[in-house]
């Protein structure tokens, strides 16, 4: 064993480490189901903020105020504001807007 080994309940370094990555890696696997977005459509598109009012010609602020309605399902993803197209369009036909 060289000097700077650890050992914990007679194990290696090495081998903890090799069991903390496989730990970790299962928890992230078994997380990220919870964080992926839920869609109908296989491949639904995430727009930005500027592309979701390029898409509903409007201003951020009544895209804000829409979303702050709850008129239009707003998501985040890490710290991004996002929505996405297929609930935009949704939008537009539930509003008798042409898009």
């Amino acid at each position: 064993m060289r000097e700077n080994d650890l050992k914990v309940i007679g194990i290696e370094q090495d081998s903890l480490v090799s069991i903390i990555g496989q730990v970790v890696a299962k928890e992230l696997q078994d997380a990220l189901p919870k964080y992926e977005f839920k869609t109908q459509n296989e491949g639904d598109e995430v727009l930005s903020t500027k592309e979701a009012c390029e898409l509903l010609r409007i201003s951020k602020t009544t895209l804000w105020r829409l979303s702050k309605k709850g008129a239009i399902p707003v998501r985040r993803l890490n710290t991004k504001t996002v929505f996405l197209k297929s609930e935009l369009l949704n939008y537009l036909k539930k509003n008798d807007y042409e898009s």
